[in-house]
């Protein structure tokens, strides 16, 4: 009896499963080839034959084709398999071609039927041998496409926990890959699955790179990877993959110039589907792709644009890449350039993109940030132009994006956001979504599904409490004192005290940024540079950027490590920034050194400082931790905080980044739930009705317009604004015109871009400048500012007083008062005995019983080893408010109580006494779920718990909780659990369960 291993229960019915997607079975031992030989020469010449006229016109050519593939099969042990690859998939794609002996000139030459996947020779074979005798590999499944190896996969038991697909990932990178090159240089994916779950990836791609295939919500049952295999391997999509999924770049850190092979994503691969076939609807022409930051967007437009290029039905179009600011246009252009893309054209000026897509009507891509689009007009009328807009919430949604769609008004439009806008003046799903869209989106992945599948990891906020006096008696004699000496009347004195109570003279107090530098250091050496990961400190403003990076290169310098902090943020002399911060400014080629240097294992560059201009489009996996010290909301802070996601994994240890850490100085609190919130088209209030509001503008605007009548504001002169100004004498016209305006603005910002508001661009503009001219000029404020601001920030700093940065980590130690007053009140009934004792000093006795008792014989039960973990945890929580003190303090004195228990149970029974009591982490998971149990199934808890200890049990190992795949594991089993108790939709229980299970097992 052969029990249910790996050929019967996953490879033989995979197999099956492929047959009926289109391949026909041949074992591998049947197969007409040399085993040294990765081709079946007999099937390529037939399809060479077949596909290319010339060579079925001589089929002795053939023989001139077969001799340039074999030569790039031994390329792979010189340049490199992925350099290889990526070289062979030229010829694979049709890219190549070969001057015949006696032809006048070369020929493209054709290996694959792209068109008509079903045409060509589809085998799969099982037990595929390659090698020479004393170094033979032996390949469980192998996809060939005429004659040609393209898919390899590796399969293993479904029934041993210990061993999974990572184990069939890991011999095929590590051993095969490397072993038999040669077998690998045509390969388009390789894949592994252990019958619960399907992996795939590029040649060269590291065990924690590969991706899993589909749309589920747990590691699958068998039927749900053959399902997933049938789809991925089936003929169509492998050569879907080799023709439109697959790219090679150059990694952007200094670590290694090595070429990466990149295949997309299942999520990619649904998308770019959805744009294709969007962009060739003649009815409906925009969508918006709305997948969570640090999944892959950029990868997914460069999947698209390549897609649409390759695209017969598209007819040559243009592909026009927008972003709104140039940093994201050179991201972009990076990220297309580095995968070898095509016919890239970045116009270096407004008059140059309006050339490229008027007059010389390019075709191919175009990269412009939306600025370029202004007072362009109608550039070109073709319907084969696609516009891609990345971070599509931002500038695309005001009068540029307006212009910029109406400059080429019959292309197709698609926005890329992670961060999708929804208010009711500004809306991301309005302004590209197609309303017949679910939720007006064409393709979503959220931030859940990105964890679940590894693409991303979850963050952690560790938050921060800076503390300071303000001795405000003190400070208002002073500024009294300064006043008085300076000669101030009371509105220069209102305009110093103004300025001077901004939040970034707060931010910016010295001894503020020193205590916040000094926990930045303390917290990174002691908790995120062992893992090799790195730091990146948002602040305030440019200001802050470089008191930061002051402070931290002394606090560096102190310490002697080596280190480095640099900062990047934008410098313009020529706008009067301080002289002293010239020092910082960076050329574009200076900050992608800095940005590589950072994103490069073992440099000592670990701290980089900004305050805005890396918020979005920066992709730096090794950066572990976030020092966040400035007040962010909403979108902006979800797309600042998401730069820690990334995935990671050491070098060296081995070790993957299992979450990224935010170090919250500003106490955000419930912004970051909002900021993590998905958004929906719904948020964005009740439907507006548009007509009614346009008709209300026109109304307001024509009433607003009677004060002007007879000026000429479509061409003014120079008399134009004295007129203008004529018209309003008195306080209160001005003050009645500037309520007009407003309300104008109100609904222009609610209606754009609706086209029905060009007709009155004009007017609006006018109303708009005149109420600019209206406000109180600054420049009195501002040489005031320049002369006395430095004194009275220096007065300000002065008394601000005992600066403090606590971590919630840390306990509050309550006073002896304080227990005695929670006993007075009998809100610790039968705890008398602690009377007089402090919080510290309970803890400290319970801490040194524990401690007696963990040096002895059974220092190792269970039962010390939980009473051990509770008081760690006690220690580590905070007393934030009245009820979390009173919790704590019950949690504290339980603990007491069940140490009692313990030492009484072994010095009554040794050993034995202490496995009398009951287990503490089934204790603990009962109480778990005994608060989300129906009350009528008390038998119910026991099962569960159970249950969860006994697969937890089978399923970790040591150190799981280190590494993506053990962590996967465990959750996934908890959560077949709960859905076999239907227990699984309880909100928060698989969130404390996972917890527990994490902490304890």
């Amino acid at each position: 009896m052969t029990g249910l291993g790996e050929h019967l229960s996953v490879q033989q019915p995979l197999i099956a499963a492929l047959v009926a997607a289109g391949w026909t079975h041949t074992p591998g031992h049947r197969l007409e080839r040399e085993l040294e030989s990765p081709f079946i020469e007999r099937e390529l010449t037939s399809a060479l034959e077949r596909l290319n006229p010339l060579v079925a016109e001589a089929p002795e050519r053939a023989e001139e084709v077969l001799r340039p593939l074999r030569a790039a099969l031994l390329s792979a042990r010189g340049a490199g398999l992925v350099v290889a690859n990526r070289d062979m998939a030229e010829w694979l794609r049709g890219g190549q071609s070969v001057r015949f002996l006696g032809a006048p000139h070369d020929v493209p030459v054709r290996l694959i039927d792209f068109d008509d996947p079903a045409a060509n020779s589809l085998i799969v074979s099982d037990e595929v041998s390659f090698g020479v005798p004393g170094h033979m590999a032996r390949f469980d499944l192998v996809l060939w496409v005429n004659g040609l190896p393209l898919a390899v996969v590796e399969l293993k038991s479904p029934v041993k926990h210990q061993i999974t697909w990572a184990n069939g990932a890991t011999e095929l990178v590590r051993d095969y890959q490397p072993g038999w090159p040669e077998f690998f240089v045509p390969n388009v994916l390789v894949a592994a699955s252990d019958g619960r779950e399907l992996h795939y990836a590029g040649v060269g791609a590291p065990v924690e790179a590969w991706n899993p295939w589909g749309d589920f919500d747990e590691p699958y049952p068998l039927q749900g990877v053959l399902d997933a295999a049938s789809d991925l391997l089936s003929p169509a999509r492998l050569l879907s993959f080799l023709r439109d999924f697959t790219l090679f770049e150059t990694p952007q850190d200094n670590a290694s110039a090595e070429l990466v092979k990149l295949v997309a994503r299942y999520t990619q691969v649904q998308a770019v589907e959805l744009i294709a076939e969007r962009a060739l609807d003649p009815e409906r022409n925009r969508g918006l792709i709305y997948h969570t930051q640090g999944s892959g967007k950029t990868l997914a437009m460069v999947f698209a644009a390549a897609r649409l290029l390759r695209d017969p039905a598209m007819q040559n179009p243009t592909i026009v890449l927008v972003a709104d600011r140039l940093q994201l246009v050179r991201q972009l252009w990076d990220q297309f350039r580095t995968a070898s893309m095509p016919r890239l054209v970045v116009p270096q000026s407004a008059a140059a993109l309006r050339s490229a897509l008027g007059q010389q009507d390019r075709r191919g891509m175009i990269f412009a940030t939306v600025q370029k689009f202004a007072g362009a007009g109608v550039l070109n009328e073709r319907s084969n132009i696609v516009l891609m807009a990345d971070e599509a919430h931002r500038t695309q949604e005001g009068d540029l994006g307006t212009t910029m769609r109406a400059s080429l008004p019959n292309a197709s439009m698609f926005g890329f956001t992670g961060t999708p806008i929804a208010e009711l003046n500004r809306s991301t799903f309005r302004t590209f979504g197609d309303e017949l869209d679910d939720g007006r989106v064409l393709h979503s992945y959220d931030a859940g599904q990105s964890i679940r599948d590894g693409m991303t990891v979850p963050l952690h906020v560790s938050p921060r409490k800076v503390e300071f006096r303000l001795d405000k008696e003190a400070l208002d004699e002073a500024f009294d004192a300064l006043r008085t000496a300076e000669g101030l009347d009371e509105a220069d004195a209102d305009v110093l005290a103004r300025r001077a109570s901004r939040v970034s003279t707060f931010f910016g107090n010295p001894d503020r940024v020193r205590q916040v530098c000094a926990d930045i250091v303390d917290h990174f050496y002691s908790h995120v540079d062992p893992s090799g990961m790195k730091a990146q400190i948002v602040v305030y403003d440019r200001a802050a950027c470089v008191a930061y990076t002051e402070e931290l290169r002394r606090l560096l310098e102190e310490r002697g490590t080596g280190d480095e902090v640099e900062v990047v943020m934008t410098v313009e002399e020529a706008k009067g920034d301080d002289g002293a911060w010239l020092q910082y400014k960076l050329t574009e080629q200076d900050e992608e050194r800095v940005l590589s240097r950072f994103r490069t294992y073992g440099d000592p560059l670990k701290f980089l400082v900004c305050t805005s201009k890396l918020g979005t489009g920066f992709n730096a996996p090794i950066e572990g931790v976030m020092y966040l010290d400035k007040p962010l909301k909403r979108h902006t802070l979800f797309q600042t905080i998401t730069r820690a996601n990334r995935t990671w994994r050491n070098p060296e240890t081995g070790k993957d980044k299992r979450y990224g850490t935010i170090v919250d100085y500003v106490g955000l609190g419930d912004e970051f739930a909002e900021a993590m919130k998905p958004a929906q088209a719904g948020q964005d209030g009740p439907d507006i009705d548009e007509d009614a509001l346009l008709e209300a503008f026109e109304q307001q605007l024509h009433v607003a317009m009677l004060r002007f009548a007879g000026l000429d504001h479509e061409n003014p002169d120079g008399r134009t604004l004295i007129d203008a100004q004529q018209r309003m004498p008195k306080p209160a016209d001005r003050d009645e015109f500037a309520a007009s305006y407003l309300m104008l603005e109100g609904i222009w910002e609610t209606l754009a871009p609706d086209a029905r508001l060009n007709q009155h661009k004009s007017a609006y503009r006018f109303m708009a400048q005149l109420y600019e001219n209206m406000k109180p000029a600054a420049a009195g404020e501002n040489l005031l500012w320049q002369r006395l601001g430095a004194k009275t920030l220096e007065l300000v700093h002065a008394h601000v007083l005992d600066v403090r940065v606590t971590s919630a980590d840390e306990v509050v130690i309550s006073d002896v008062d304080t227990i005695r007053d929670l006993l007075d009140k009998d809100e610790l009934p039968g705890l008398a005995a602690v009377d007089g004792k402090t919080v510290e000093e309970i803890v400290d006795s319970i801490a040194q019983r524990l401690k007696k008792r963990l040096a002895g014989s059974n220092g190792d039960h269970p039962i010390y080893r939980s009473l051990a973990d509770r008081l760690d945890r006690l220690r580590e929580q905070a007393l934030a408010a009245a009820q979390a003190s009173i919790d704590w303090l019950r949690d504290a004195f339980a603990l007491a109580r069940d140490v009692t228990q313990a030492e009484r149970a072994e010095d009554e029974g040794g050993a034995d006494g202490l496995s009398l009591l009951p287990d503490p982490r089934i204790g603990a998971l009962t109480a778990i779920f005994r608060e989300a149990a129906p009350e009528q199934a008390p038998e119910m808890i026991e099962r569960v718990v159970l249950d969860i200890d006994e697969i937890v049990r089978q399923t970790s190992f040591t150190g799981w909780a280190q590494t993506t795949q053990g962590d996967k594991g465990v959750r996934s089993e908890i959560r077949k659990v709960l859905r076999r108790h239907m227990l699984l939709k309880e909100p928060g229980l698989f969130e404390r369960a996972y917890e527990y299970v994490a902490a304890n097992y």
